[in-house]
């Protein structure tokens, strides 16, 4: 059991306090990580890496040198995780993605967020950990994502944390709750299309095969939404956002809940009722139907 979030703002506003606001309410779906995407930011392109170890720094600052010019870092220090690497850019567009893969081929780190369009911020256990740790930028957008991890077949491992992205499409970003039965096969499908895994968590196949069929589809999130979804067996519910989109998509079996409440100010998903009331009283959500994709613009 986890809990998943998603924000739409008619506005641009505190989605960020929104989406943290409503994972404090279900907190009690999961305890082992929490974490939330942030869309919408700008100014120079942001890296955030985990490292396994400090040492590593030099390595990160080898590889960022080889696509771009760095202009600024820091260390944000391990305490009851592993330290994490924020590191600003100036990076091609075109840089960006063999970029992101060039890091993660590097035993010891794990790229979090990258580019200037969107934030991730993880961390193991509660979602005080994630506000002690992390200075989640809470300028004003119209959109962020976020997640409760309680872990089930893959290790408490901060890499293993959601939001989940992939270098097939960094600007995408997913939460996941539930399960995959094909895990294996979708590994081996993606591996072979030159996806580099660096947990064993199910859910980052899921991010690797949405974020590679959005690029085949050059960014059209419903496309790649609903061919993931024929492709992807289990009980889930997947929320995934872009720069300019956010959707979902929820199995045929419709065994995982996912809601949605509409009102004149925002779109809200979410895994449980008591989320909506973050956004203000008297907000009811109805179920999604089993099967369904929906794709909002932004």
């Amino acid at each position: 059991m986890c809990g998943i979030a998603g924000v739409v703002l008619k506005h641009p506003a505190a989605a960020a306090d929104c989406v943290l606001n409503m994972l404090e309410l279900i907190q009690h779906r999961g305890h082992d990580a929490s974490g939330i995407a942030v869309f919408g930011t700008s100014g120079e392109g942001l890296l955030r890496v985990s490292l396994k170890n400090e040492l590593l720094i030099d390595d990160l600052r080898r590889i960022v040198g080889e696509f771009g010019k760095m202009t600024d870092e820091r260390i944000i220090e391990a305490r009851n995780s592993i330290p994490i690497a924020e590191i600003k850019a100036r990076l091609p567009e075109d840089a960006v993605r063999p970029l992101h893969e060039a890091i993660n081929r590097r035993h010891g780190l794990c790229v979090h967020s990258i580019g200037n369009g969107m934030r991730v911020y993880k961390e193991n256990g509660n979602i005080e950990n994630l506000l002690a740790k992390h200075s989640i930028d809470k300028s004003p957008c119209r959109h962020a994502i976020g997640h409760v991890r309680m872990a089930t077949e893959s290790a408490e491992d901060v890499n293993a944390a959601h939001p989940f992205i992939s270098p097939f499409y960094p600007g995408l970003s997913i939460v996941h709750n539930g399960q995959f039965t094909n895990y294996f096969n979708l590994r081996r499908f993606l591996e072979a299309k030159g996806a580099i895994f660096k947990t064993l968590n199910d859910s980052e196949a899921a991010s690797h095969l949405i974020a590679y069929a959005a690029r085949e589809s050059k960014g059209d999130l419903y496309e790649a939404l609903r061919w993931s979804e024929e492709r992807m067996d289990g009980i889930y519910c997947v929320i995934a956002a872009t720069e300019s989109q956010i959707g979902f998509a929820k199995d045929p079996l419709g065994i995982k809940p996912l809601l949605l409440a509409e009102t004149d100010e925002a779109v809200l998903l979410g895994s449980e009722q008591i989320e909506f009331s973050a956004a203000g009283n008297g907000i009811f959500a109805a179920e999604m139907a089993p099967g369904e994709v929906r794709v909002w613009d932004v």
